[in-house]
C-alpha cells in the first residue's frame, strides 16, 4: 500500500491536483470575420484592446474574451467505442466498428446587457435563417472551439499604469486542451426569472460537433499578459 509521503511527493512532482475551476473557453468571433477591419481584427485582438466603458457597452453580442470571464461550467468531450458481438469458434468476443462523442455544454450568467445570449441567437441565426425559413449551408456557420483546463499558477505578480494591467504568472499553464472541430450551437435553454433574492441569471447551450483532438496548449508554464482597464469608475 502506498504511504502518505508517496502520495504527496507524486502530487507535489505533477504540480497539484487538477482544479475543476482553473479552466479556459475559446469561442469564435462572430463580428469581424472579413475585409480590412477582420484583418486589423486578428492581427490586434480588439476586442482585447479596447477598454471597457461602463454603461456604453450593451446592445450587442459579447466578445469571446466576455464569454470565457461569465462562464460559469463547461465540459470536457468524451468518447465511446461501439461494438459488437462476433463468434470465433465457440469463443465470444467484443469488436469495434465505430465511436461516438459525448454532448457539450456550456452555462453562461448573464449580465445586463444579456450579450452572451445575443451572443449565440446570432451563431445559431447562421445556421437558419428565420427570415426565409431556409437552413444555411454549414459551411457558413461551423466553427472550432478551444476548452483548456488549466494549472493554477505558483507565484504570480501584477502591477498597471492607469488603466494598462500587467499580470505574470509562474508554474501556471494548460493541462489539457482538446479543439472541437467544425462546432456549432444546437440548443440554448431558456432564461428562467424568480423572486429570489440576489438570484443570478444564466443560460445552457449544447454544441454539436463532427470530431475532437488533443491539441498543443496554448498558455505556458510562464504568462505574460497585458490588458486594459477601465477607463472611469
Amino acid at each position: 500500500m502506498a504511504s502518505i509521503d508517496q502520495l504527496k511527493g507524486m502530487v507535489s512532482s505533477k504540480l497539484g491536483f487538477a482544479r475543476s475551476n482553473e479552466f479556459l473557453v475559446k469561442l469564435p468571433s462572430l463580428t469581424i470575420t472579413s475585409g480590412l477591419l477582420g484583418l486589423l481584427g486578428g492581427a490586434l485582438k480588439l476586442d482585447t484592446l479596447i477598454p471597457s466603458i461602463p454603461g456604453l457597452g450593451g446592445g450587442g453580442p459579447s466578445t469571446p474574451n466576455e464569454l470565457d470571464l461569465v462562464c460559469k461550467s463547461v465540459n470536457m468531450p468524451g468518447r465511446q467505442l461501439f461494438t459488437a458481438d462476433r463468434n470465433i469458434g465457440t469463443v465470444p468476443e467484443k469488436v469495434v466498428w465505430g465511436f461516438g462523442n459525448t454532448d457539450v455544454s456550456m452555462s453562461f450568467y448573464l449580465l445586463n446587457d444579456y450579450g452572451a445570449k445575443a451572443y449565440f441567437e446570432k451563431w445559431m441565426d447562421m445556421a437558419y435563417n428565420k427570415k426565409t425559413k431556409e437552413p444555411q449551408y454549414k459551411s457558413t456557420y461551423r466553427k472550432d472551439i478551444e476548452i483548456h483546463q488549466l494549472r493554477k499558477p505558483l507565484a504570480g505578480f501584477g502591477g498597471g499604469l492607469g488603466p494598462i494591467r500587467i499580470n505574470i504568472g509562474l508554474g501556471g499553464g494548460s493541462v489539457h486542451s482538446v479543439k472541437l472541430i467544425d462546432a456549432f450551437p444546437v440548443s440554448m435553454s431558456q432564461v428562467d426569472l424568480n423572486n429570489e433574492q440576489d438570484g443570478l441569471i444564466e443560460i445552457t447551450v449544447g454544441f454539436a460537433y463532427t470530431d475532437y483532438e488533443v491539441i498543443k496548449p496554448s498558455q505556458n508554464f510562464i504568462n505574460f499578459n497585458v490588458s486594459a482597464g477601465q477607463i472611469f469608475g
